[in-house]
């Protein structure tokens, strides 16, 4: 039989897995007085592996050596911390500074061909987007959809180039602050160290978090404005396109990026430009204080002429004359409508299918607006039809007042403004049609609205 480690004594019967010292001694003491020994193990070694245990027990980790050891640890932690941190920064600074000396980068169109030339337009932004050092207002630019006032903005501020800002305004809000991060080449990392935000974390303030992106993107813009301004002694510009959506989720963003912009015109630091389509935002935009810093009347883009439409599609396009003629009428100088009928007809689709797929479009425009029979809206839109057929274009006074014999509030014409069957134009202050395309549904469908003999007679030339 084979005895534990650190016994001695003589060969006799014991128990399974106990040597007899062992036995012995637990048999002269009490059960309370000496503690349960694992099978296998005497006394002796037992007690010498407890001593040892706390001896670790009774370690001191606090003393002043390991004081001094751990400082040094954490303190060189927090140097290479903080100047990662300060390195970071610096890079993200210096990131901003050459985007803004550059300007936003915006896709390349030198190489489309069927882009209609609108040089006086183009002139007339360029101009906006140049302004000297004492330039004290901001700019909002109108057009309806489809009018090519993007592609104008784009083309001039890329020819412009150095110190402007462009920020697309995406359909989905919630990624303005991407959106606007991307147009300044904005990292969105937070100007403290690791060892902060631990600190900050486990004593729960999480303030700093809580701002929005493009809350923050607009906080750096305005710093490195400063320092572009100083420089080239004029301001940079940036560009708010498509503010129309912000309008339509939230509102409350559109405003506070119109008291900034007057805020910032009159110090000179940066101006701002608002693209939106027409309706109801160039009003909420100009019912507000704030509206006295901007530049009035605003600038607008509206269709390009029959000429200029019937070039695009005889010459740009190789359409026929006669189909040419046939696509204006329908379309108007709309120049995004004219592009799409123009590939649908190179598409070998016949004209009639495309004048049947246009109108189902507008008709849905003018079920949103309410304006069939039945609906809410039908008597007053027949009024204001007919009154647009004789004059092309109402104050918008004169529109507002169809709406006051109405039961509900007559604020309710911005519900039918909004629908794009009306357009309103802030730069004249009236109403007309929203496009070609929604007169010639008009006239299709004449019955629908009562139309008289001389409104027909208009239509006939």
């Amino acid at each position: 039989m084979q005895f534990p480690i650190n016994c001695s004594h003589s060969v006799t019967s014991v128990k399974l897995g106990e040597c007899l010292e062992c036995y012995q001694q637990k048999k002269q003491v009490t059960f309370s007085k000496i503690e349960n020994i694992p099978t296998g193990e005497c006394l002796q070694y037992y007690q010498q592996k407890k001593q040892v245990f706390h001896a670790s027990s009774d370690y001191n980790y606090f003393s002043p050596l390991h004081i001094i050891v751990w400082g040094y640890i954490f303190g060189t932690a927090w140097i290479i911390d903080f100047l990662f941190t300060c390195c970071r920064s610096l890079y993200n600074e210096c990131r901003l500074h050459k985007t803004i000396e550059k300007g936003t980068k915006l896709p390349d169109i030198s190489k489309c061909n069927d882009i209609i030339p609108r040089t006086a337009i183009l002139n007339q932004l360029k101009e906006i987007l140049q302004p000297t050092e004492y330039h004290s207002s901001y700019h909002m630019i109108c057009g309806e959809f489809g009018t090519g006032k993007t592609l104008l903005i784009r083309t001039a501020a890329k020819e412009v180039g150095h110190g402007i800002i462009y920020v697309d305004v995406p359909s989905n809000i919630k990624d303005f602050g991407i959106a606007f991060g991307e147009a300044l080449n904005f990292a969105f990392e937070e100007d403290i160290t690791f060892t902060r935000q631990l600190i900050r974390k486990i004593g729960g303030t999480e303030d700093e978090s809580n701002i929005p992106k493009w809350n923050k993107a607009l906080n750096a813009f305005k710093r490195i404005s400063k320092a572009y301004k100083s420089k080239h002694n004029k301001p940079p510009v940036i560009i708010y396109d498509n503010v129309s959506r912000l309008a339509r989720i939230d509102p409350d963003i559109l405003y506070i990026l119109q008291d900034d912009a007057k805020d910032n015109a009159d110090d000179g630091s940066y101006i701002a430009v608002f693209v939106s389509c027409e309706g109801v935002v160039p009003r909420m935009m100009m019912s507000r204080s704030t509206w006295s810093r901007a530049i009035s009347p605003p600038m607008e883009i509206s269709d390009i002429s029959k000429e200029e439409s019937m070039n695009y599609l005889i010459q740009k396009r190789n359409i026929n004359e006669e189909t040419a003629k046939e696509l204006y009428q329908l379309v108007g100088g709309r120049i995004l409508e004219l592009k799409t009928v123009a590939n649908d007809i190179l598409a070998d689709r016949d004209i009639e299918d495309i004048k049947k797929q246009k109108l189902i479009e507008i008709e849905q425009r003018f079920f949103s607006a309410k304006l069939f029979k039945s609906q809410k809206y039908h008597k007053i839109g027949k009024r204001a039809i007919n009154t647009l057929l004789d004059s092309k274009e109402i104050n918008i006074n004169v529109f507002i007042d169809f709406f006051k014999n109405n039961d509900e509030k007559y604020e309710e014409y911005k519900e039918v403004l909004g629908a794009n069957v009306f357009a309103y134009h802030l730069s004249s202050n009236t109403v007309t049609f929203q496009s070609r395309s929604v007169e010639f549904y008009i006239w299709e469908n004449s019955n629908l609205f009562g139309l008289s003999d001389n409104s027909n007679s208009n239509h006939s030339e």
